[in-house]
């Protein structure tokens, strides 16, 4: 039999293959993965410092006399109290919020008065057409626990008003209804509160309907400064001993 040569016999009779070892690389790359996931998860985590408490903005109500409820007073020419109530009570709580306040403006009789409870409460009214006077008034709640700081909202209105507006007090013109405004009796007594007449619709027309904002800025800047007082107060120690 003839000898085959070697390149013969290799193609018809090739030698077996070992068998290849699978690849490690892609269980590597896994247990690379695991080691850096239980690495991450292990490590302490940078944690933000926790945000400081805020002290709670301090509420505040405006009652637009009449509001939602009827006219109230109106002049011949058809002039009528609520009209400048709104817009008064409306910028006194615009200038509120600008100050950082948390201000609502209610109706004369809102729902949301039984038992509302606030740092403030302050109803805005106007004075009727009958007689050509000029002036303006306010009253404080004399419900306890906070008849005292009513008193103390009236005296800082009482100080900001006249100046913001030029207008004097009023104090012959007080009715029963202010004294015993339907509003003390709803709210919580805890409330200090007060009813302001801004002025006239007769003698003091030109600001009321001309200069609103005059009225609104008054009124804001007693609320404020009521305010800031109580704040000062609370922050101050008792003396000892």
């Amino acid at each position: 039999m003839p000898a085959r040569s070697p390149t013969v016999a290799a193609l018809r009779y090739p030698r077996p293959t070992p068998p290849r070892r699978p690849a490690r690389w892609p269980w590597l790359i896994v247990l690379a993965l695991l080691a850096a996931a239980v690495y991450v998860t292990a490590r302490p985590r940078h944690r933000l410092p926790p945000l400081l408490p805020t002290p709670a903005r301090p509420r505040v109500g405006i009652i637009a006399g009449h509001w939602q409820f009827d006219s109230g007073a109106i002049c011949a020419d058809g002039l009528r109290e609520v009209d400048i109530t709104t817009i008064v009570a409306r910028q006194v709580v615009e200038r509120l919020r600008q100050r950082g306040y948390d201000a609502e403006v209610l109706g004369e009789y809102d729902d949301r008065l039984q038992g509302y409870l606030a740092s403030a409460l302050v109803s805005v009214h106007v004075d009727s057409c009958m007689y050509d006077l000029s002036g303006y008034k306010c009253v404080g709640s004399s419900h306890l626990p906070a008849a005292e700081d009513s008193a103390l909202l009236v005296e800082e209105i009482m100080r900001t008003y006249p100046a913001a507006t030029g207008l004097a007090f009023h104090a012959n013109t007080i009715t029963p209804d202010m004294t015993n405004y339907h509003a003390f009796q709803r709210i919580d007594p805890r409330t200090p509160a007060a009813i302001i007449e801004l002025g006239f619709m007769s003698g003091d027309r030109n600001l009321l309907v001309g200069h609103p904002e005059r009225a609104a800025q008054g009124i804001a800047d007693g609320i404020a400064a009521f305010l800031n007082a109580k704040a000062h107060l609370q922050a101050t120690p008792a003396p000892q001993g």
